[in-house]
């Protein structure tokens, strides 16, 4: 069975790109542009992995990851951090007893080394 990844980010071309390396590796994408679109479709659909931008409008990652992490639906789904900050510890600091995030890659991605983290948490496509 091909495992589904929820991709949410802002940023249309990390979208695409993150959508084209999923599926060349054999897995079905979905994509949100923000934090919101990203809670309701991971509770309505379910993925077997949710790729999560930090600084998103409407709801931010960090927010984003509360309410996924919060919801009886998600909170088992694994979910790896994308982003371009370095000091994920002052957004990712004080999260009111909730589990760190799965995994933390930054931006730029290693293409290699963050499906091999994939993979590791969901098995291969």
């Amino acid at each position: 069975m091909t495992k589904k990844v929820l991709i949410i980010d802002d940023e249309k071309d990390m979208r695409v790109y993150l959508e084209a390396l999923f599926r060349k590796a054999g897995y079905e994408t979905e994509t949100a542009a923000n934090g919101e679109e990203g809670v309701w479709l991971a509770e309505a659909h379910q993925p077997d992995l949710i790729t999560l931008d930090v600084l998103m409008p409407k709801k931010s990652g960090v927010k984003a990851y509360r309410g996924l992490r919060g919801s009886e639906k998600t909170r088992s789904i694994p979910i790896v951090v994308l982003t371009g900050l370095t000091r994920l510890d002052d957004f990712f600091g004080d999260l009111d007893n909730l589990p760190r995030p799965d995994a933390l890659v930054e931006k730029p991605i290693d293409r290699e080394a963050f499906l091999s983290t994939v993979e590791e948490l969901v098995g291969a496509a």
